[in-house]
């Protein structure tokens, strides 16, 4: 579940950050082409992910999202539609919604389901609050996540921590995020996230156990002209005693 987390980490925060100092113009139509490639130890065979999506702004806290995405794991194929929206409820609060399913659920979880609330208290300073449930086809295993974080913009700077508990395969467990980016230019950011946690990890087809996962990653968005941004990213994840997994994500995204 965290190299999913991560991918997806690699591509929001940097994509469609509402705090974000540049503002971006509405309404503006977005496509994102993804790959992603890990390689594991333990003579596991290699990940590989490939996707495009489709976003339409309105504003910086007004966005609609549709992915669609490709993954081979542990020698398996799936695929996942992925659906996100988030919209401004007051000047302070905006509420979002994300929605995945995996019609072939061989190793990626069935569906999942998850929203989330972010309140600017004051200036510069975020409050939010969410929650997730995931199922997996193997043993029809759930994943129920709450998250809490905490987050602070200063000039061109933000940093972030998070609080996630859950009940996770009928345990309660809990992960810790630290996360920070530097924004420069016109639409242009350089992140970084470290992790830790128990997590529900997929060891291959119809096997999900728990582990002690710690991750990094090394994330970035930068800007090659009008309307053409260029994202990447490289992380490293231990799952517990089961496996590491070193990766990169390369995208391109194009504005129309």
């Amino acid at each position: 579940m965290r190299a999913a987390c991560l991918l997806l980490a690699l591509l929001v925060p940097l994509a469609a950050n509402a705090q974000a100092p540049a503002a971006a113009p509405a309404p503006q139509d977005r496509v994102l082409f993804l790959a992603d490639h890990g390689r594991l130890d333990r003579g596991q065979p290699d990940w590989n992910e490939a996707g495009v999506v489709l976003s339409r702004h309105w504003s910086t806290r007004q966005v609609a999202e549709l992915g669609l995405v490709h993954t081979r794991r542990f020698g398996l194929e799936d695929t996942r539609l992925d659906l996100g929206w988030s919209t401004p409820v007051n000047p302070q609060l905006t509420a979002s919604v994300q929605a995945s399913i995996s019609p072939s659920h061989r190793v990626l979880p069935r569906h999942a389901l998850g929203g989330q609330l972010q309140y600017e208290f004051a200036p510069g300073w975020l409050a939010q609050a969410g929650a997730r449930h995931v199922r997996y086809e193997a043993n029809d295993a759930e994943v129920n996540v709450l998250r809490l974080a905490l987050e602070k913009y200063f000039g061109p700077f933000s940093v972030l921590a998070a609080w996630s508990p859950a009940r996770a395969l009928g345990q309660g467990t809990r992960t810790v995020e630290l996360r920070g980016h530097y924004y420069y230019g016109q639409d242009s950011s350089l992140g970084l996230i470290l992790a830790r946690g128990d997590e529900a990890t997929a060891l291959g087809p119809g096997q999900v156990a728990l582990a002690d996962v710690r991750s990094v990653a090394l994330l970035g968005r930068q800007e090659l002209g009008p309307n053409r941004w260029l994202l990447w990213g490289v992380n490293r994840t231990r799952q517990g005693s089961f496996y590491t997994r070193t990766g990169a994500t390369l995208g391109l995204q194009l504005a129309f």
